[in-house]
């Protein structure tokens, strides 16, 4: 009977490991289909979809693009002048 209630409702998550921390991340894990719980240390309870995500883009912090620079390309340079004299 748990099996069809599994297929039509998806795991309850019932059997869970205690919870532990790995790289700054507190989580349990359900034994029966290895999903990661997580869990909040301080009020000592599994935290809901929308704490999680708060959660990771408060981690996040800003976002640094990094645009990388071409050398100097021959056309951008003035005319009649090369790398070597650029250096001079």
């Amino acid at each position: 009977m748990s099996f069809f209630s599994e297929i039509l409702f998806g795991c309850s998550h019932s059997r869970l490991t205690r919870p532990f921390t790995i790289h700054e991340e507190t989580y349990m894990v359900c034994l029966d289909c290895g999903k990661q719980v997580y869990y909040s240390a301080k009020e000592m309870r599994p935290l809901t979809t929308w704490e999680v995500r708060r959660l990771k883009a408060a981690r996040a912090g800003e976002v640094k693009v990094v645009v990388p620079i071409p050398a100097a390309v021959p056309q951008l340079l003035p005319a009649g002048e090369h790398k070597s004299n650029i250096a001079a």
